[in-house]
């Protein structure tokens, strides 16, 4: 179970309550905030003529050895006042930030769980001495944190209808999803107007207001490391570009019995079907081809229905492309070559002969649109990639911005 936050709060407050107070005293190591401050050595160095009188006190609230990402470094200074605050990671890298009064905020507004950082301070006296001094930081390990993923982002060229797909590993909750998305960003070639929007806790798409343009390029940054999601945190940044093919789109008229293949606008091919029979209607709106297998196994099983029924089957069917993750295929159907381009007998996937589904298994690509017609029944946006069953104007509505 994802170990919450606010689990960790009665510990590591006491830390935070003391926090790591650094003076310039004559040995120059400043004190610490006892057994539950970080175990890295600190120091604290007077850099002008004789000792400063600053003492300069690091903390947060919860602790410097297990600070939360999202939260500010608090830093005091008696008998004197802050001159800068410098805050590198484990590599050396600095963070870029800022001071406002006695705190430091990172200027992406996180630090990253699960790291280390070094804070060097520098104060000065009334006397313009200045006290250099540094403490070490270690954010929060918590047992489980959310991991962010780009669907269909390996380099291969996918289909115009697949949007940008951001995978959370573990639900975000609603009141987190803005704070997210604002850190969210896409840049595509050539420019298209799009919008990002949430389908579930998990999900969040980015689409161009139209299918992607013939040859399109986009590249994607969340740079939500460190931000609360769910009962955790973010774990890091993450980033993937996105390569799209010719516009290919698969339009079915499931009443006239007919599957109209279009490329960059021209149509390639048009090909007899047969699409659901009354009671398993195909469902209609716009559909995404999410996965192509030959042969895949379909059983009537899998949904309840005794494959020895009367409406029951088992089968290894071929040059399969699936629409729907509740079944929906394109494939071949040879058992009905006798309805093909005439009848509605299928339990709702649109079949046709193997030599057309053999032409159309090669044509497309995964991330191809698959608009029907026809039906009393529309897809709903949970039975497939839905981003298309939302109008332009409902689809920015999505968005938690």
């Amino acid at each position: 179970m994802t170990a919450s936050p606010l689990q960790l709060t009665r510990r590591t407050a006491l830390v935070g309550a003391a926090g790591l107070t650094l003076a310039g005293c004559a040995d120059g190591v400043g004190g610490s905030s006892g057994s539950d401050s970080p175990s890295a050595p600190q120091d604290a160095q007077p850099t002008a003529n004789g000792n400063s009188e600053a003492v300069i006190t690091v903390s947060s609230a919860h602790g410097l050895d297990a600070m939360w990402p999202n939260e500010p470094l608090d830093i005091s200074v008696e008998n004197g006042t802050i001159s800068s605050v410098k805050v590198t990671d484990a590599s050396g890298a600095e963070i870029p930030g800022k001071v406002a009064g006695s705190q430091w905020t990172p200027d992406r507004g996180t630090l990253l769980p699960r790291a280390t950082y070094s804070a060097e301070v520098t104060a000065q006296d009334s006397k313009k001495r200045e006290q250099v001094s540094t403490a070490a930081i270690s954010t929060v390990n918590p047992n489980l944190v959310i991991e962010v993923d780009f669907r269909y982002a390996d380099g291969t060229v996918i289909g115009n209808g697949m949007p940008i797909w951001v995978r959370f590993d573990m639900p975000v909750n609603d009141d987190q999803r803005a704070a997210i998305e604002k850190t969210a960003s896409v840049v595509t070639s050539p420019v298209q107007e799009g919008s990002f929007g949430w389908v579930d806790g998990t999900t969040l798409y980015w689409r161009p207001k139209e299918y992607w343009q013939a040859g399109s390029t986009a590249h994607v940054e969340v740079k939500a490391g460190g931000l609360p999601a769910g009962d955790t945190w973010i774990l890091a940044d993450s980033q993937a570009d996105y390569v799209y093919g010719d516009l290919r789109v698969m339009y079915t008229d499931i009443d006239n019995h007919s599957l109209t293949c279009y490329q960059n606008g021209a149509v390639v091919n048009t090909i007899p079907v047969s699409c659901g029979k009354p009671g398993l209607e195909t469902m209609t709106g716009t559909k995404v081809i999410m996965d192509k297998q030959s042969p895949v196994v379909m059983d009537s099983e899998t949904f309840g229905v005794n494959n020895e029924s009367p409406e029951g089957y088992k089968l290894n069917v071929y040059f399969a492309q699936r629409i729907t993750w509740s079944g929906e295929y394109f494939h071949a159907a040879p058992w009905a070559d006798y309805a093909h381009g005439y009848q509605n007998v299928s339990h709702g996937c649109t079949g046709m002969s193997d030599a057309n589904a053999q032409w159309l298994f090669n044509f497309t690509l995964i991330g191809d649109p698959a608009e029907f017609v026809g039906s009393t029944f529309p897809v709903q946006a949970y039975q497939t990639i839905g981003c298309w069953t939302y109008s332009w104007e409902d689809w920015q509505l999505q968005s938690a911005l």
